[in-house]
């Protein structure tokens, strides 16, 4: 299972960079890239990290990272943009909710249990870095995962 959250952004990654056609993204990055080259984009941000005790020789592992979803077509109209950047991160949360467990080509179960806790649009300035503020729409997605010890 992945506890680490290097390890959850690379996934993450992975499977949007693997469906990025289908899913109308031009570019995918992480760990808070500043240089966007192409349009619709996603940029993942690591985010919290907590681990508790959950039972015998086994701790429970919440990890939280951020999307933070580009759209800037320009051709648009406000109100078509709006609409068609809505639809973005629908299509986004489908994509990133269509195996909860995060199962691998092996039949395992990446994780416990993962979602899309939260949708936020409109301008927003990335946790991570003390930038300007950007337009886009942040995705706050959530795992829960287990370690032994």
């Amino acid at each position: 299972m992945v506890t680490d959250t290097w390890e959850l952004v690379d996934m993450i990654a992975d499977r949007l960079e693997a469906q990025s056609g289908p899913l109308g993204l031009k570019f995918v990055g992480k760990y808070a890239e500043k240089i966007i080259p192409e349009y619709p984009a996603v940029v993942i941000v690591p985010g919290s990290r907590a681990k508790d005790l959950h039972g015998l020789h086994t701790f429970q592992v919440a990890l939280q990272v951020s999307l933070y979803v580009y759209h800037a077509n320009l051709n648009q109209s406000k109100r078509d943009r709006s609409k068609a950047d809505l639809q973005l991160v629908a299509k986004l949360e489908q994509e990133l909710e269509s195996d909860f467990r995060w199962v691998d080509e092996n039949g395992s179960a990446r994780v416990v249990h993962g979602f899309v806790a939260s949708e936020e649009p409109g301008l927003l300035q990335p946790h991570a870095t003390k930038s300007t503020v950007v337009i886009c729409t942040r995705l706050t997605w959530r795992a829960i995962s287990q370690r032994r010890f």
